[in-house]
């Protein structure tokens, strides 16, 4: 049994519907894929209602802040009944998001002069720095992902701003609040901060099988072993030959690992 725990489809910043995105994940062998936007259920409530051989996780991810850098918080629940008391505080973040999509759009054409048509936005649920980048690229004002998050919208780059204000402790608990596990997306990417000092705040779960920190596996495996907490494992699939995220189903958790999560979502 094979699991890709970390992937994202048209409703916030990945290209691809949730019907691709789920015909993807069975072309892969995977046995069970959670479907993980950002800040909205919407993509893993339309996945619910298709048919599939998958058998679905309920997740998301949450934006949080802390050590003046970006913490994602992964979010797992095993029914729709527990997301309910989530839904006012990701409304009020999706509007956020909208408005902090134009603030950007006003930095590149002030800071760098790039003017976008801005009619995209209309057009998504959940905005992110990813749904702008593929939107540069699309109007010709960008080539590539690496160019645009190296140039204009990497973490303190001329034209970004943060995506929340909303501290990581208080993105775990209202994850908690809900009945859900909480896991610290790719550790590995953490810039200014000590990962440990995320699972002091009691998480529940390590990414620790992610495709930018392949080699540091065991490290990470390690890490959650001393602080007693279960591992995941995602590509965080966005779109093909993605140079900053992996491809659905190319890494898995799987056997032993898979158990010990799967039991920790049914029981919690």
């Amino acid at each position: 049994m094979r699991a890709d725990l970390h992937c994202h489809t048209n409703y916030s910043d990945g290209k691809f519907t949730v019907q691709e995105v789920l015909t993807y994940a069975e072309a892969r062998g995977l046995d069970y894929l959670a479907i993980t936007d950002h800040d909205t259920f919407d993509g893993s409530r339309i996945a619910s209602t298709l048919s599939t051989s998958l058998k679905l996780i309920i997740g998301i991810e949450l934006s949080t802040y802390y050590n003046d850098e970006s913490v994602h918080i992964l979010g797992y629940f095993k029914n729709w009944s527990q997301v309910e008391a989530l839904q006012p505080f990701l409304d009020n973040q999706i509007l956020k998001r909208e408005q902090r999509a134009y603030k950007i759009i006003e930095n590149l054409q002030v800071m760098h002069g790039l003017h976008m048509n801005t009619a995209f936005l209309k057009k998504l649920n959940s905005i992110t720095r990813g749904s702008i980048a593929r939107e540069m690229i699309r109007q010709k004002l960008a080539t590539d992902n690496k160019e645009i998050f190296s140039k204009y919208l990497g973490d303190h780059c001329p034209a970004y701003i943060p995506s929340t204000k909303v501290s990581t402790q208080k993105g775990i608990e209202l994850i908690h609040a809900c009945g859900g596990l909480a896991v610290l997306a790719h550790p590995m990417n953490l810039r200014k901060t000590d990962p440990t000092d995320i699972l002091k705040m009691g998480v529940d779960g390590l990414e620790a099988i992610y495709p930018t920190g392949i080699d540091k596996e065991g490290f990470y495996r390690q890490m959650a072993k001393d602080f007693g907490i279960f591992i995941t494992a995602g590509n965080d699939f966005h779109a093909l030959n993605d140079y900053k995220h992996g491809t659905i189903g190319e890494l898995a958790l799987s056997n032993f690992d898979l158990d010990i999560f799967l039991g920790a979502l049914y029981e919690s």
